[in-house]
């Protein structure tokens, strides 16, 4: 074995002991928890002011969050994306100038198996895991203040996406709550202080303020008082701190989040009032999933939606997309959140995180799986689990090869009102077609059909198998073709080294020729393409392979990816960059 190969397994040792001491590490802590404290660390909303206040010297101490991850200054065109299968360059946009994207949470009030700071067993549970598409992720529920969850704002950061909590109130309760806090300035400032004060203890970025109850008018110039002192206040605490203002006043905060019963009408004349000021992209226009007041219906279709905010050039808040787990109740879930985020892809834009001398890598895991794999031994796998936390970072492009070929929908679904007590012949049918499924839907049914097998390549996240955690990238390959997996401005002072850690269905994988059978590694910049071949390749277990690639005179690579040259299916199931000691030999 040579030099360079020792030091990549090394280096591939301590990172996968990294990993299992950090899952023993979880389970530990767990059980500690269970054990001696006989209760879960869990994260908690506040219900009431008093609730808050009395608790502000006592918060929770969770374990450290990572720290948002710098995005590069310039974003990639989804539809660019979309179209592209070949290796060129692709268009650079000054991000500063393109609308932005706002995913909010809903998910039957909030705080399910994500509440557990150490993670649950309930694989069956959602997850959000197309970050390179979105700028901000709201959490949102129905309680006073809402925390966002550890695994959330872990999994966003780690992704350079911010994230916000929510202040929420309605009805009479909330015109009391707003009648105490508007009633002098010490109470306005009070309350405006916790909320920095949370933010900065959880370490997210901000706040939706979500206020849907009367205010009395007398209170009005108080409240935007408080909205401005808190837009000023967590700005000057926190890095990146955003507020947002659900459909109020836009002057005093980062943004304002549009209801979602908006007309073409009201998209003009809000744009035009403010690029006044020239903040436009701070106008985030709602789109409800379920399809409450929105163009399309919502669903599978809320991409009539956002094609049409787009034409305006306006940013877009997307809520509830974990319509895709609730509506169906959990049944396939991780191919129709594919299926719906691949249909949205072309009018969103990707944000590029920026790793400036650091070892770049992933498992691919989402956090949860049926099974936690270790180094890829099915001897040696626990069962199954949920940890957003434990989400490694996700390949920048949504499947868009499951874009929707064919579309079919009820002239009426703008008309009809959803009810429960609808007879079933009654509820409207959509049938939708994707290169390889024919879907219907009908409420909360669906019937997917596989259709039968074509020879088109595809690239998908599959769970079945894994190297660490709970899935691994598959890799149809009808015909050879490039596959780009990760947009990155990942900067290094020296030679970098990447490991590649990958399988087949191939009985006789290992002995075949690596030219043929081994990824082929494609990294790039804007001067640069490079195609690697594998330098060394060995077997790890009975399953997976690792081959070993090297890249000199290249400091920054901006885009890496993968080309199979021969027929059959392919796992990822780990993607490792390491900087060289510059004395290395």
């Amino acid at each position: 074995m040579t030099q360079i190969s020792r030091y990549f397994q090394f280096n591939l040792l301590t990172k996968r002991n990294r990993i299992t001491m950090k899952f023993l590490g979880l389970v530990l802590t767990v059980t500690f928890f269970a054990v001696i404290i006989n209760a879960p660390r869990v994260a908690r909303p506040f219900q009431t002011l008093e609730e808050l206040y009395s608790s502000l010297d006592s918060l929770e101490i969770w374990p450290e969050v990572f720290k948002l991850r710098e995005s590069a200054e310039y974003v990639y065109s989804g539809r660019e994306i979309s179209q592209e299968e070949y290796v060129q360059n692709l268009t650079r946009f000054n991000r500063s100038n393109q609308p932005k994207t706002i995913v909010c949470h809903d998910l039957k009030g909030g705080y399910l198996e994500d509440r557990f700071i150490d993670g649950s067993s309930a694989s069956d549970s959602y997850g959000f895991y197309h970050w390179s598409i979105i700028d901000i992720f709201i959490y949102f529920s129905h309680y006073l203040v809402t925390i966002p969850p550890y695994g959330w704002i872990q999994s966003a950061h780690k992704h350079g996406v911010k994230v916000l909590g929510t202040v929420m109130t309605e009805w009479t309760e909330g015109e009391e709550v707003w009648s105490q806090i508007l009633s002098s300035i010490e109470e306005t400032e009070k309350f405006a202080g916790a909320l920095i004060l949370l933010a900065k203890h959880f370490n997210f970025e901000g706040w939706l303020l979500n206020i849907e109850n009367d205010i009395n008018p007398d209170d009005i110039d108080q409240l935007k008082y408080f909205v401005q002192y808190l837009t000023d206040g967590i700005h000057s605490e926190i890095d990146d701190a955003e507020i947002i203002w659900y459909d109020n006043f836009f002057d005093f905060a980062d943004g304002i989040f549009v209801n979602y019963n908006w007309t073409d009408t009201g998209l003009l004349s809000s744009r035009s009032i403010a690029e006044r000021e020239n903040r436009a992209l701070d106008i985030y226009v709602g789109i409800d999933v379920w399809g409450r007041g929105c163009p399309g219906g919502g669903g599978f279709n809320s991409k009539e939606a956002v094609e049409i905010i787009r034409e305006y050039n306006l940013s877009v808040a997307i809520f509830a997309s974990s319509w895709t787990y609730e509506n169906f109740k959990g049944q396939t879930f991780e191919l129709l959140e594919d299926i719906f985020w691949a249909q949205l892809t072309p009018y969103m834009y990707i944000h590029v995180p920026i790793y400036d001398n650091e070892v770049f890598s992933t498992s691919f895991s989402h956090g949860f799986g049926e099974k936690y794999f270790y180094s890829g031994d099915d001897e040696t796998t626990t069962s199954a689990f949920y940890n957003l936390a434990l989400q490694e970072p996700q390949i920048s492009v949504p499947n868009y090869q499951l874009q929707f070929t064919f579309v079919n929908i009820p002239e009426d679904k703008e008309d009809r009102e959803e009810d429960e007590e609808l007879l079933e012949e009654e509820v409207p049918i959509y049938k939708f077609e994707t290169p390889f499924h024919r879907i219907q839907t009908q409420g909360s049914n669906i019937i997917i059909e596989k259709k039968p097998d074509q020879q088109i390549n595809s690239i998908q996240y599959f769970n079945k198998y894994s190297y660490n955690g709970g899935g691994c990238i598959k890799i149809n390959v009808a015909r050879p073709q490039y596959y780009r997996l990760f947009l990155m401005h990942l900067k290094h002072n020296t030679d970098v080294q990447i490991i590649i850690i990958h399988r087949s269905d191939k009985k006789n994988y290992i002995q075949d020729n690596y030219r043929t059978n081994y990824p082929v590694v494609v990294v790039k910049n804007n001067s640069t393409t490079k195609y690697l071949d594998p330098y060394e390749n060995f077997q790890l277990n009975s399953q997976w392979v690792q081959s070993c690639y090297f890249s000199t005179n290249m400091e920054t690579i901006n885009e890496l990816g993968v080309i199979f040259t021969t027929i059959g299916s392919y796992y990822l199931g780990m993607i490792q960059i390491y900087p060289l000691p510059k004395n290395f030999e």
